[in-house]
This record gives structure tokens, sequence and C-alpha cells, in this order.
């Protein structure tokens, strides 16, 4: 069964999603991104476009490049939810004028919401990996 468009369809949505959703929260609710946003907008927004192009191109090798990113940006985000859930556990590079335990919505924390994202997309990635083993075999 070919799961591949659906696989990257998907991804591609959640990436889009969180891209649009980091916009805007910091240009029309005006939340001012720490440190770590900042470095987790730079392992999620390329995505958007990588997948965007590899699902119009219908290119499933796209996921070493994502799982990667989504990785690393996924990393990113449980760091910065352990600096927000525990801000004395351990000094980070966030300074102000925004630190990283600042929250702005403390119901559904934004580095929870990254967090999600990239899992989301590296089962996604992880899922058209398999697939595409399973297809060279």
């Amino acid at each position: 069964m070919q799961r591949g468009p659906l696989l990257l369809s998907f991804a591609w949505v959640v990436a889009l999603v969180a891209t649009l959703g980091s916009l805007y929260y910091s240009e029309v609710r005006l939340f001012l991104p720490c440190e770590l946003c900042w470095y987790q907008r730079i392992f999620m927004y390329p995505q958007a476009v990588i997948l965007g192009l590899a699902l119009w191109r219908q290119d499933f090798g796209v996921w070493p490049y994502s799982l990667a990113l989504s990785l690393i940006g996924g990393s990113i985000s449980a760091l910065h939810l352990t600096q927000l859930w525990f801000p004395g556990l351990f000094p980070l590079a966030c300074k102000p004028p925004v630190p990283c335990s600042v929250e702005y919505i403390p119901q559904f924390p934004i580095p929870l919401q990254a967090f999600i994202a990239f899992a989301l997309i590296a089962l996604a990635m992880g899922l058209l990996a398999r697939q595409a083993r399973g297809e060279r075999r």
C-alpha cells in the first residue's frame, strides 16, 4: 500500500501550520520569541518549503533531511520545555528582553506545541523511510 503521498502531505501540513502559527504569535499577537524559540524556528521554517516542494514533485527521498531537522528541532523544544518547567535546573543563554522561562500560553505552552509538531513530522518521516526500505526489498 502506497502511503507516501499521504505521509508527505501530513508532514507538510504540520510544518505549514507550525510555521504560520509561529508567525501569527509573533506578528499578530506580538509575542516576543526567546532565543530557543528562534532556534526552533530555524529547524521548522525550512520544512514548510522542503516538504511542500517534495510533495509537489512526489519526492519521497526527502525523509532523511526532514527527519534530521525534526530531531534537532524537537530536541531544542524538549530543552526549552525543561527550562520552562524547571527554570532553576540549569542556566541557559536566554537573556532579557525575553527569557526562555516566559510563557505566553500557560495552558498549552508554545514549546510544547513545537515539540508535538516536530514529533509528528518525525513520525511521518520515519514511516516514509520504512516504506522506502520495504519497496527496495
